[in-house]
């Protein structure tokens, strides 16, 4: 039963349900109330956890205070033996385990494919997919594979918080809100261009496409990345802008363009394209790469991989790869 509440919630959440899905899924709430209350415990078990409001997740233009159907009749079972009476709560116990164990295998494996933490953010991909999105100022996101973010749209600014992965904006114009992207490591401002950002492991990576934007790391410091450059920032500090970081936003266009990049950047790109463990050896790791890439068919960039460099892949199971240096 867990493995159905953990697919409502994501087909619910994923901004794709139709208004047939959505009865759909009233009447599988009706039809049992073991249906009602597993789906009860998991949202309630999200919303207390930081993952925001369930109740938000229903496609848009349904209400969601409405009651669900009611059940179907179903005629009376003829008479049977009394079965043996268990206790209610051994049976509370018995219902509450089975239900977490099948509650954290079916969330395990749903997170391979749509990530958890996505539910409460207000835009979000999941694994292997790009999406586009128009916000109400007319500008647009592109979102790379398992990405979300939080917008704050206010009469003085406009803001995306970028939570995880990476996040292409086309600003429009707006002299009196500047646009911000922020990230763990700061805020880069524009009025009106066109720029990738990218949340990496205690660094942001900003490349330009269009015009040019300002960087302010949380500790202060400023810095300009024009058209054709890009940049790496941590909390303190911004490196000089270089043309080779344009190759950071190859993704738009479902690629990994490798020019003397180490190995590890390379799986990394890949990761977010594929459900299940993607791992690489140290000593592989730091082997240079060249070379385009399809994010879209990682069983096809890891072939190319190991067909040109030192390195062995071992597909333990379509969920476990291994990289090693070969022998």
């Amino acid at each position: 039963m867990a493995d159905q509440v953990i697919n409502w919630l994501l087909l619910l959440r994923s901004g794709k349900a139709t208004a047939q899905d959505y009865n759909d899924f009233l009447a599988w709430r009706a039809a049992d109330p073991l249906h009602e209350n597993a789906w009860q415990q998991l949202t309630g078990t999200l919303a207390g956890s930081g993952f925001g409001r369930l109740g938000d997740a229903y496609p848009a233009g349904y209400a969601t205070t409405a009651s669900p159907p009611p059940p179907p009749q179903v005629a009376p079972a003829p008479a049977v033996t009394p079965p043996v009476v268990v206790p209610p709560r051994r049976r509370f116990l018995t219902g509450s385990l089975a239900l977490a164990s099948a509650g954290a295998c079916a969330a395990y494996v749903g997170n391979a494919f749509y990530p958890l933490s996505n539910v409460a953010a207000d835009a979000a991909t999941a694994t292997g997919e790009r999406r586009r999105y128009q916000l109400s100022d007319g500008s647009q996101l592109l979102l790379d594979a398992r990405s979300r973010v939080n917008l704050d749209f206010t009469p003085a600014y406009r803001q995306v918080r970028l939570l995880d992965g990476a996040v292409t904006v086309s600003v429009a114009p707006d002299a009196r809100r500047p646009f911000l992207v922020q990230t763990a490591e700061g805020t880069v401002r524009a009025l009106g261009t066109r720029y990738m950002v990218r949340q990496q492991a205690q660094r942001t990576v900003v490349v330009v496409h269009e015009h040019e934007v300002v960087v302010e790391t949380m500790a202060g410091a400023h810095g300009i990345v024009r058209a054709g450059t890009g940049a790496r920032f941590d909390a303190s500090r911004i490196d000089t802008p270089r043309a080779e970081l344009m190759a950071e936003a190859a993704w738009e266009s479902g690629w990994v363009d490798a020019r003397g990049r180490p190995l590890a950047e390379i799986i990394a790109a890949l990761r977010p394209y594929r459900s299940g463990s993607l791992r690489v050896s140290m000593a592989a790791g730091g082997l240079p790469v060249s070379g385009h890439f399809p994010l879209d068919d990682t069983d096809a960039a890891l072939t190319a991989l190991e067909d040109t460099m030192p390195i062995h892949v071992r597909r333990y199971t379509p969920w476990f790869v291994s990289i090693n240096v070969a022998a």
